[in-house]
């Protein structure tokens, strides 16, 4: 485990940083399941993109021609992905929310996790005491503070006379200086369709259908207490007796891709290819454990009360985009070298180093 670690500390720079980020959106869940539902995610769903997207960045593998060629490859690929401006932000006030609002109706722009590391906004509760004051209020998490997100995973490809079978891995692992521990795998296959067209059989045009498939598994413990308000009145009453120690946050994502690619081979060493796809996949955000919760004074008073809920969310989304890619790929007698760029939303550019087995 120790070395496995270590392999990857330089590949995650940004994802110690982020983990602190989606572990603190657990406390969104303290305003009430239904609008903690809707806050975290407006928050954590940047990060959902980037995993089910980023997962096809490096798709791209140069079909076999010649007997004498490996068949097996292994490499690193390290895929940054692009974070749109308009995913960096989201505005409370269009969440429609039961019970909290922005504290400052002029200052609803919050940040997600991949927002600003400085900004945040303050929630309160709609109701307020006698004396005007707000119920509870607290700020909301701050962001990553990032363009762009690596995701680099170690590629096995095993090459045979008319196609190749591509796996994805990261081992799971845990990230260094952060309670987050992940895991990928991601499998598939590209299929030489000029094996079926004689005549291009000798020519260096080539076309290449491709299809794969990927999971992805994110994991925190969390540490939510009902002390981690600020209340403006007196402590909170209510059935929340703990204890909280079994708090987890889990993110499952599932990610697949159909393409079709067009490649141009010069001197049997250089590779130009271009193509498109479909890209498609999930993301489901499960909270477990035991967490104290706010819900309504049943007395109607202007007080708050806040009860233990049990397991408050599972929440799945899904996400599609249509995809391009374009890229060159090198190849010498034990090594290869290849560069993507991705032109389409949670794009960016992708390399792989390999050799040759």
């Amino acid at each position: 485990m120790k070395k496995r670690t270590f392999l990857f500390v330089f590949l995650f720079p940004l994802f110690t940083a982020f983990s602190q980020q989606v572990g603190g959106s657990g406390n969104f869940i303290q305003g009430g399941v239904e609008d903690g539902e809707k806050l975290i995610h407006a928050y954590i769903t940047p990060i959902n993109k980037t995993i089910v997207f980023g997962l096809s960045n490096t798709s791209y593998t140069k079909n076999r021609y010649r007997e004498d060629q490996a068949k097996l490859l292994i490499s690193l690929q390290l895929a940054y992905v692009n974070i749109p401006e308009e995913d960096k932000t989201y505005d409370i006030s269009q969440l429609q929310l039961q019970y909290l609002e922005a504290k400052d109706p002029d200052q609803s722009i919050a940040q997600t996790v991949f927002g600003d590391s400085l900004k945040s906004v303050v929630i309160a509760t709609k109701k307020k005491d006698i004396f005007g004051r707000r119920l509870f209020e607290f700020n909301t998490p701050t962001g990553g503070q990032a363009n762009a997100i690596p995701l680099p995973h170690i590629g096995l490809t095993y090459r045979m006379k008319k196609t190749n079978l591509d796996f994805g891995l990261i081992p799971y692992v845990k990230i260094p200086d952060s309670d987050l521990k992940l895991g990928m795998l991601r499998a598939g296959f590209q299929q030489n369709l000029t094996a079926f067209i004689e005549s291009l059989q000798e020519s260096p045009l080539g076309l290449n259908l491709q299809a794969s498939a990927g999971i992805f598994y994110a994991h925190t413990p969390l540490n939510v207490k009902p002390e981690g308000f600020f209340i403006p009145i007196s402590p909170i009453t209510g059935s929340h007796t703990g204890p909280y120690d079994n708090q987890e946050l889990n993110i499952f994502y599932t990610s697949f891709q159909l393409s079709f690619y067009v490649n141009y081979t010069l001197f049997d060493t250089i590779d130009l290819f271009a193509g498109a796809g479909y890209n498609m996949g999930n993301s489901r955000i499960l909270l477990s454990g035991k967490y104290p919760v706010y819900v309504a004074d049943p007395t109607g008073s202007a007080s708050l009360v806040a009860d233990d809920v049990v397991d408050p969310l599972d929440m799945e989304d899904a996400f599609s985009r249509i995809k391009y890619d374009m890229g060159a790929r090198f190849d010498f007698s034990k090594f290869y070298l290849q560069l993507n760029y991705n032109m389409t939303t949670y794009g960016g550019v992708s390399a792989g180093f390999g050799y040759k087995l």
